[in-house]
């Protein structure tokens, strides 16, 4: 392929992907959980991240390290990070995760090894947990009875602290890894998790099985996967003072229990030399949420003292055919989603029975039932080695019910897009291309007390760019217009809704050129014209409201030798606000205008090292004040 056909079909695939990227997929990707594996010690990185954004720092260091001499391996991963926030108050959140492993393989059969894990939270603000702390350490050893199977067992002890309250016990399970093994023509792989966490007076536990299992005949292949997870933990809270008083207690104990059940069924065909590929998936899945609380005062009894247990069942189907050629490839999906979400309160004996049913009445509220479906397709067309096409489309059905006759949330929902490209290569160092792209989208609520909130929106979409590269210089030109018709079905019945418009106008450039030697100038702006109005459908009409102006323009040196760059120079931004009067005349309503300096550098030393940091330092004014303000990130990595 030559270099003008390899940049042709770059910038297609990336056009694709742009378009198509809100295109959903059932695919899932299971992981191994285990945190006594060496394998999850991965690279050698030391990274230091500084980023402040208006009021909001951010500080992040992250070290990876392992060691291997002979049978002995040492891994440390390390991720420390702080945000400050500087509003009226300070607020500090700082978050650890410590993990420190070390192992010694006697042979390929036996390992033993020793493991330390701390993480903790803190955060400033008075809330019911503000402070955590867990540290862990635990002696395991492993064994492998044969190729590809692993056992591991563990123990150790356990701290964990909440709320001022730090409890201590013991921590044990084991886990259990089968790597792909192919076992009468099937791949079998799979991984189990058992554990416990004593701390008296709470308890936590993780259950978690997971089963692949892969047939590959000729032009079939056939995965099936199952999943169980259960996890359990306990949290402090603040207890009332009745429930302290008669209990004894100056924290209550709140359990929650999540478990999780799915088995999926994915078959793909496809035919050596066939431009056709086909894929059918299938997922049920089964979810339960049950909360509950330790300490209840039968003397202080309200809906609140109920707790909450929540089941959701989904089950979804998919499919994917593949039509690829030389010149060809399309692809088109449908997928289809049911969900039942239930909500019920959990009876506790002694606890008014009138008091449950009216939280029983809440909960019900919340259940919903839903079914989505999807439907997309997207095709690329090479017409020529110039010459290329693309075309998408996409549709989602939602239909939202609510089996309680008391929630009037009920509704039907339908969005489809729709988008053309054709980008064309004039020459050796011009391409253009143009877009059309339009958007409907209507809402209809079921029962007329939310039927106010009925509308339809459509939106379309024009825009053509240019692409100019030759040599040292290279430069991006677009323009786009777009315009966006909201109607309310009923908002002659209600004035709180009123149909609006919305539409734009934006021109985009980005150029960067090579001016001399070692020295590059960029400059990247865009100008941009919008008015929002309200809008009449039948007549198609609109009477404008609001006007904006925009305009940005960031031009930059950049210095670059021996792996540094460094960027020197200006941002400007203005945003001009108007308002319009009956006689359809703009007023200045308000100015917005940032300028000054801004800094980059980048500075990479080998294969080891490397600097990278991007500044601003905005001098802003407003209809009503002025300011300065210092954007900045900055980060080092060390590649150990």
């Amino acid at each position: 392929m030559s270099i003008k056909n390899k940049i042709l079909s770059g910038l297609a695939y990336l056009l694709i992907f742009l378009l198509s990227s809100n295109i959903s997929s059932v695919a899932q990707v299971l992981r191994d959980s285990s945190i006594y594996s060496v394998d999850s010690f991965s690279g050698k990185l030391l990274r230091n991240t500084v980023d402040k954004q208006l009021n909001t720092y951010i500080f992040n260091t992250k070290l990876n390290y392992n060691y291997r001499f002979s049978g002995l391996f040492i891994g440390l991963d390390e991720n420390f990070s702080s945000t400050v926030i500087n509003s009226t108050e300070k607020n500090i959140k700082d978050e650890q995760y410590l993990r420190f492993l070390a192992q010694y393989k006697f042979n390929n059969y036996i390992k033993t090894g020793l493991l330390f894990y701390n993480n903790s939270y803190k955060d400033s603000r008075l809330f019911s947990i503000n402070k955590t702390n867990v540290t862990q350490a635990s002696f395991y050893a492993g064994s492998q009875p044969w190729e590809g199977l692993e056992i591991t067992a563990f123990g150790g002890k356990s701290s964990n602290s909440q709320i001022e309250e730090t409890d201590e016990g013991i921590i044990y399970g084991g886990e259990i890894k089968l790597a792909p093994t192919n076992i009468n023509e099937f791949i079998l792989s799979s991984f189990m998790k058992y554990q416990n966490e004593d701390i008296s007076p709470r308890k936590n536990s993780i259950r978690y099985v997971k089963f692949d299992l892969n047939n590959e005949l000729e032009n079939l292949k056939n995965q099936i996967s199952f999943n169980y997870s259960e996890q359990r933990r306990d949290f402090y809270f603040k207890a009332d003072s009745i429930t302290s008083y008669e209990f004894g207690v100056n924290n209550n104990i709140q359990t929650r229990k999540e478990s999780d059940y799915h088995i999926l069924d994915k078959l793909t065909f496809a035919q050596l030399n066939s431009p056709l590929k086909f894929e059918l998936t299938g997922k049920l899945s089964w979810k339960q949420v049950e909360r509950s609380t330790r300490y209840v005062s039968i003397a202080n009894t309200s809906s609140s003292s109920f707790d909450a247990e929540i089941q959701e069942m989904n089950l979804e189907l998919g499919t994917n055919i593949d039509y690829t050629t030389d010149n060809l490839k399309s692809t088109l999906r449908f997928t289809y989603s049911e969900r039942d979400e239930n909500h019920k309160p959990r009876e506790i004996e002694g606890l008014s029975q009138i008091i449950f049913n009216q939280r029983e009445k809440t909960e019900s509220l919340k259940n919903n039932f839903s079914k989505i479906a999807h439907i997309s397709f997207s095709s690329l067309y090479k017409i020529s080695d110039n010459d290329l096409l693309t075309f998408n489309l996409y549709h989602r059905k939602l239909q939202y019910d609510t089996p309680s006759p008391d929630n009037y949330d009920d509704r039907d929902e339908l969005l489809s897009t729709a988008s053309l490209t054709y980008l064309k290569r004039l020459s050796r160092i011009f391409a253009a291309f143009i877009n059309l792209e339009g958007t409907f989208n209507k809402t209809v609520y079921i029962f007329s007390r939310r039927s106010s909130n009925n509308n339809v929106q459509r939106i379309l979409k024009f825009g053509a760019g240019g692409i100019i590269e030759s040599g040292k210089f290279r430069s991006v030109n677009t323009a786009e217009v777009s315009a966006n018709y909201t109607v309310f079905d009923y908002e002659k019945l209600n004035p709180n809704y009123k149909s609006f418009s919305y539409r734009h106008l934006m021109l985009k450039d980005s150029t960067l050129t090579n001016v001399w030697k070692n020295l590059d100038f960029f400059v990247t702006s865009y100008i941009k014209f919008s008015e929002q109005g309200d809008f009449n459908w039948d007549s198609f009409s609109a009477s404008p409201v609001r006007f904006l102006s925009e305009f940005y323009a960031e031009p930059k040196l950049i210095f670059k030798i021996e792996g540094f760059h460094l960027g020197l120079g200006i941002r400007y931004f203005i945003l001009e606000t108007y308002n319009y009067t009956t006689g359809l005349e703009k007023n200045l309503a308000s100015i917005y205008k940032s300028i000054g300096p801004i800094a980059s550098a980048r500075y990479i030393i080998g294969s080891k090292i490397d600097f990278t940091f991007d500044g601003t330092y905005e001098f802003i004014t407003s209809s009503n004040n002025g300011r300065e303000l210092i954007n900045f990130n900055m980060y080092l990595n060390y590649r150990l």
